[in-house]
């Protein structure tokens, strides 16, 4: 199906319509993936939906969510959050929007408009509307192009219609016919502009726009453009761009601009458009032109100037990743930031995908969607947290529910991460944590330099799969590049040990024997790609089971930068001091804990912050292989743990048929010049199995 238009599917998918919502399926738990860094200071836009649309027939149309705040990407959240709607979306999403405080997803083959709460994306109600494309609003007025008809090529192929509908109500309060196959419509003044296609017709394709009065609610006239419309946008200067599908064969798609003054066509560019969006003075544009003739496409990206009516781009993606995308199928431009998003079909029956692109065109991130992603609409609203995480699993919380201990060694991120206040016991310390990290907040607390630790709970027992990793520590480690077994790969990688137990005499508390996670360095550390270069840096690169720190509290507390601020020594006949920096003048010694010293003990693992400049300017943490916390992308298989890397305090490998909870300290013992201590930080930790996700083990 990749050479065809979704149109042409159509003849060879001649479909009658059915009820959608009338059995009942197991409902299937999210699938959450961080794909960027985290931005706790993100403007008016939130995050975005995407309707992913499905294959005709399939029922599969599905809702995602991102979230700028957290940079979690959300597949499939639509059933999770609406347990009572059976067969989910339904069949073929064909049109996202935001009005108001609702969500409005137009579900084609399915006859409705599902209509969603914004901040949580729950089911408020639904409208029937046979064979409905798009939707658009004014003053508290939807109105939907509805082809009313079956799906079905037919050269006899019945005129669509608009639907109006009162947002307050849901209900139907008006209906005005148009051309044939109505397609996206726009609002201007006081009229509403419809692109008719005729898709049905083929070949007897319609070429107009219908204008209708929306006082009257009647049409008042068709604009002859050309044949196959489809795509419309308004821009600040009264013209409305719209875009022909061509016919496929000897007629090309082209793009063509109405003066609303006037109703005339004022300008067309040979310019092949598959989708548009519209920001500012630019129109972005992609196009999979398929020329049945000379059996191929013609893929491009441009960008036209809409104050010169030109095209000015025709490669706005920049950094030859193009070549990756299959099938594009939705373009979005984030009005902030200038984010391009691209979405690519694929194959049309598996997930596909969606990349995001700087304003320059350089590809930030790509995430797995769900089938043939779509449409995207920005938000305003954070959609809400929900603890009803998966409900094919007794109602198991995949996230953290309990903080026993949070003991962080000394760091410049102590005090402030989770910030304390004074008065602050440990019982509140532990509350804060708990709110950071806990119930899938995303939020993140430091563990401080080597030793720091935190101790977490889980509703449930977490179990051991045999063959797949079964729980995932979530950090803010990053690097550029692809990680790979051989070449060292750096960035920001702040290992922390991770520990396990079961509740084994079932009091609910942390107070059973421990077992450590043995990553790569535990049974290796040669091993590690970086560590020639660290080698080679003059760093401390062995390995310690039985490592022993101890921080003592200093004598006064500076207020500004400071050499040789907080003293330490190990039980290796070393010792020395942490600075504390300009960047952070708090306290690095933890408030709340009355003692003149702390000690930690454990596993110790090899330096690997490098300064690779040799002038102290640029430090790099190297990640290693696998098993630790903080070490790789939350997006990497090797964020994920596997229950049975675990071994006892002799390094003999165990055997857990799962665990209650979970440890994690800082594993480094490293000052990295400017950029401060090695120190772990934690954003959370989830339970893959409750996640449903699927991850082969090492």
């Amino acid at each position: 199906m990749k050479t065809f238009d979704k149109l042409l599917v159509i003849s060879l998918l001649v479909l009658t319509l059915a009820g959608c919502r009338e059995e009942y399926e197991p409902i299937l738990p999210p699938d959450q993936t961080i794909v960027t860094y985290p931005d706790p200071m993100v403007g008016d836009v939130k995050g975005f939906f995407l309707l992913n649309e499905g294959n005709m027939g399939s029922n599969k149309a599905t809702l995602d969510y991102f979230d700028y705040e957290t940079g979690e990407y959300s597949c499939n959240i639509f059933p999770q959050r609406n347990p009572n709607v059976v067969k989910e979306l339904g069949d073929v999403g064909n049109d996202l929007q935001v009005y108001g405080e609702r969500l409005y997803a137009v579900i084609n083959c399915s006859n409705l408009v599902e209509v969603m709460n914004l901040s949580t994306a729950e089911h408020i109600g639904a409208i029937s509307i046979a064979n409905c494309r798009y939707i658009t609003f004014d003053k508290g007025f939807a109105y939907v192009s509805s082809y009313a008809g079956p799906v079905q090529i037919d050269p006899n192929a019945r005129p669509g219609k608009v639907v109006k509908i009162d947002t307050a109500t849901l209900s139907i309060v008006g209906e005005c016919v148009v051309g044939y196959q109505p397609e996206e419509m726009a609002v201007v003044g006081d009229r509403l502009y419809v692109a008719n296609s005729g898709g049905y017709r083929v070949p007897n394709y319609d070429t107009t726009v219908s204008v209708i009065d929306l006082a009257t609610f009647t049409e008042l006239k068709r604009i002859e453009v050309a044949i196959n419309l489809h795509r419309l946008e308004l821009d600040r200067y009264g013209y409305l761009w719209v875009s022909s599908r061509g016919d496929y064969y000897s007629k090309q798609s082209a793009l063509y601009a109405i003066d609303t003054r006037t109703d005339q066509v004022a300008t067309k560019l040979d310019l092949p458009v598959g989708n548009m969006t519209r920001l500012g003075d630019s129109l972005y544009v992609y196009s999979n032109a398929f020329d049945k003739q000379a059996q191929k496409h013609s893929i491009s990206y441009a960008i036209v100037n809409l104050v010169s009516r030109e095209v000015v781009d025709r490669h706005f993606i920049k950094d030859g990743t193009e070549s990756q995308i299959v099938v594009p199928y939705g373009v979005a431009v984030n009005p902030e930031t200038r984010d391009i998003l691209v979405t690519d079909a694929g194959d049309y029956v598996t997930p596909g995908k969606l990349h995001c692109y700087n304003a320059d065109g350089v590809r930030q991130w790509s995430v797995t969607t769900g089938d043939i992603p779509a449409h995207i609409a920005f938000t305003h609203r954070r959609l809400k947290p929900t603890t009803n995480t998966n409900p094919d699993q007794n109602d198991t919380n995949p996230y953290i529910t309990s903080v026993f201990d949070y003991r962080p060694a000394v760091g410049q991120f102590v005090n402030e991460l989770p910030k304390y206040e004074a008065g602050d016991t440990q019982e509140k310390m532990n509350a804060k944590v708990l709110a950071a990290i806990g119930n899938n907040a995303r939020s993140q607390i430091s563990l401080g330099g080597y030793g720091g630790y935190v101790v977490v709970g889980f509703d449930h027992t977490i179990p051991n799969v045999s063959g797949l990793r079964d729980f995932r520590v979530l950090g803010n480690a990053f690097y550029s590049g692809t990680a790979s077994p051989t070449d060292p790969i750096g960035g920001s990688s702040e290992p922390g040990i991770i520990m396990v137990a079961r509740d084994a005499n079932g009091n609910g508390l942390p107070d059973d024997e421990w077992y450590e996670i043995a990553g790569s360095a535990h049974r290796d550390v040669k091993s590690e790609a970086f560590y020639p270069l660290a080698q080679k840096a003059g760093l401390d690169v062995a390995f310690y089971s039985d490592y022993q720190i101890t921080y003592y509290r200093p004598a006064s507390e500076p207020e500004v930068a400071t050499e040789n601020y907080i003293r330490w020594v190990d039980n290796k006949q070393k010792e020395g001091y942490m600075d504390k920096n300009e960047y952070h003048l708090q306290s690095y010694f933890p408030q709340w804990i009355d003692a003149d010293s702390l000690v930690f003990s454990g596993s110790r693992l090899p330096q690997n912050g490098i300064d690779t400049s040799g002038k102290g300017t640029n430090f790099v943490l190297y990640k290693f292989g696998y098993g630790y916390a903080d070490n790789d992308k939350n997006t990497a298989d090797d964020a994920s743990i596997d229950i049975d890397w675990a071994v006892d305090s002799e390094g003999k490998a165990v055997t857990l048929s799962g665990i209650d909870f979970i440890k994690i300290y800082s594993g480094v013992n490293q000052q990295n010049g400017w950029i401060g201590e090695n120190s772990t930080e934690v954003c959370g930790v989830e339970d893959l199995h409750a996640l449903g996700e699927r991850i082969a083990t090492r």
